[in-house]
């Protein structure tokens, strides 16, 4: 009986490990589990160079650089990504669209998106006829994708807020991380709306992304709604300090 209860006790090793594994501020490549400085293998030993943080770098980096034979360190000490063509954006794009943890499916539906969008914009290029055209054409899919969320970001919302056994819709500014959720919803929830029998998602989520990156389509007319409901209930608006 002793012996099953001292094999079912869990060991000091479990428990530190369990302790690294459940504090967020603690990094996947650190050596340690306490989070003290200088605990990382890049930190301890002083060896590894600084990593290349953008792609004009990596095409425009000498041959005889030392980052070839060197150790070099991660770009981000997160379990993300350590590529240079790492976007934080498009993974919170990738995070609202996954349903049951299957990425895979969103990580192909997101490239082919990119894919369609790539197509459109380079036919565009190819038939333009002057300068000045050609250059008002942005063929980088995530250029327009930071494009069409940044047009499409809210800067006010409503909430509900109870005065003398009343429920009234108070507008209050959006902070940018809830503006720019609620910005990837209204793409997402607008191609899911128009969408057809016989047209693939990734067809219509490339033309809302270009819609919206242009001021236009469904997603810009859900945030101006959003606005005019704000400017219909202002009068509430100072009921947002009297909470």
């Amino acid at each position: 009986m002793l012996k099953s209860l001292f094999l079912l006790r869990p060991s000091s090793f479990q428990c530190m490990r369990q302790f690294h594994l459940t504090i967020p501020s603690l990094t996947a490549g650190q050596t340690q589990y306490r989070g003290q400085k200088e605990s990382t293998w890049w930190e301890k030993y002083g060896s590894h160079v600084d990593p290349v943080a953008t792609r004009s770098d990596l095409l425009n980096m000498d041959d005889l650089d030392e980052r070839h034979y060197r150790p070099v360190k991660p770009v981000i000490p997160t379990y993300q990504s350590f590529s240079c063509f790492h976007d934080p954006l498009v993974s919170r794009v990738l995070g609202v669209l996954l349903r049951e943890g299957n990425r895979e499916l969103v990580e192909e539906l997101m490239h082919k998106t990119f894919r369609t969008i790539k197509l459109i914009q380079v036919g565009k290029l190819n038939r333009a006829k002057t300068d000045e055209e050609r250059s008002s054409i942005e063929c980088n899919p995530v250029t327009l994708l930071q494009q069409a969320i940044k047009n499409a970001t809210p800067i006010v919302r409503l909430t509900r807020i109870a005065k003398g056994g009343t429920l009234y819709s108070v507008p209050i500014p959006m902070s940018p991380t809830r503006g720019t959720f609620t910005a990837i919803r209204l793409l997402i929830d607008s191609t899911h709306d128009a969408r057809p029998h016989d047209q693939r998602f990734w067809t219509l989520f490339a033309k809302e992304i270009m819609d919206a990156a242009r001021n236009q389509g469904r997603t810009i007319k859900k945030k101006q709604e959003i606005h005019r409901n704000a400017e219909l209930n202002r009068a509430y608006a100072h009921f947002k300090w009297q909470k």
